[in-house]
């Protein structure tokens, strides 16, 4: 892989870990979410008309992520209201690439080499750490370690869909600026269906500068990753963009005071390099 492309895929980690900090600080997890990505499609959609429409074959990839999006959301802003950041993150993003492994193996019938045998447990153990009583949050509020079980489903499933769809849309920018767009229409209807019209434009309205901030994190982050995917094997990419699960222990400790700090970066330095020896070991 090229240099330029892992430092762009490593500020896209770097970014995507500050956007979820974001998150996670704020009072309604779901209107914030919300917020964010109103803010992001009416960001992009003067750019619709400039790039055309993907190629049709990548709409089924492109609707798919759409569904996998939504769902990731619900159970993001779920992890994130019952636990740590430090905790809730790590694991959703550490069990995504540990789910794409095993799928392969149960489901495709794929052999493990002795090292991807060893960097799967180590992406375990380092995942039991955080299921750990020591860090006293899971076995008390079980919500979280589900919910972020379920988010790292959806982060491995519309990966793959969004790898495969930006390569079959023969235009990168067309399908990332159509994604955007209707990324946010099913949370927005689910947040107007369980609060009100009004108490979702009221808070759109009352936090856009907020909004506008973290808008341009995720898109940031998403963007470069997808079009990373584009140009490089998408184990690797996605496997060096897994530094933000480091990040995300760090904001943890020193600006969220979160307890088990120093035990949550060595948990999450585990993942990272278990991941990163997975990914590699895939190419």
């Amino acid at each position: 892989m090229q240099t330029h492309i892992i430092l762009i895929v490593l500020c896209a980690a770097f970014f995507h870990a500050l956007w979820n900090a974001a998150v996670k600080q704020s009072g309604d997890k779901i209107l914030s979410l919300v917020g964010l990505l109103v803010i992001s499609s009416l960001l992009v959609l003067p750019l619709a008309p400039l790039v055309g429409l993907p190629h049709p074959q990548s709409w089924r990839y492109l609707l798919l992520s759409v569904g996998f999006h939504y769902g990731y959301h619900l159970c993001l802003a779920r992890a994130y209201r019952y636990g740590d950041f430090a905790h809730a993150y790590p694991l959703a993003r550490g069990s995504a690439p540990l789910l794409v492994t095993l799928w392969g193996v149960f489901v495709l019938h794929e052999a493990l080499s002795g090292l991807q045998l060893l960097a799967l447990s180590g992406v375990l153990g380092g995942i039991m750490i955080f299921a750990s009583r020591r860090f006293g949050v899971v076995w008390q509020r079980r919500a979280t370690l589900v919910s972020a079980l379920l988010t790292g489903g959806f982060i491995a499933a519309y990966t793959l869909s969004d790898g495969l769809g930006g390569r079959a849309s023969m235009n990168i920018a067309a399908y990332m600026v159509w994604l955007t767009i209707l990324d946010c229409v099913p949370l927005t209807l689910y947040a107007v269906y369980r609060r009100s019209w009004c108490a979702v434009y009221a808070h759109v309205a009352a936090n856009w500068r907020s909004n506008l901030g973290t808008a341009l994190l995720s898109l940031g982050a998403y963007w470069m990753v997808v079009w990373a995917m584009v140009h490089a094997p998408i184990p690797l990419v996605s496997a060096i963009r897994e530094t933000s699960v480091i990040i995300a222990a760090l904001i943890g400790a020193y600006y969220f005071k979160e307890p088990a700090g120093k035990r949550r970066v060595v948990a999450s330095v585990v993942i990272f390099v278990s991941i990163m020896v997975l990914g590699f070991a895939k190419v």
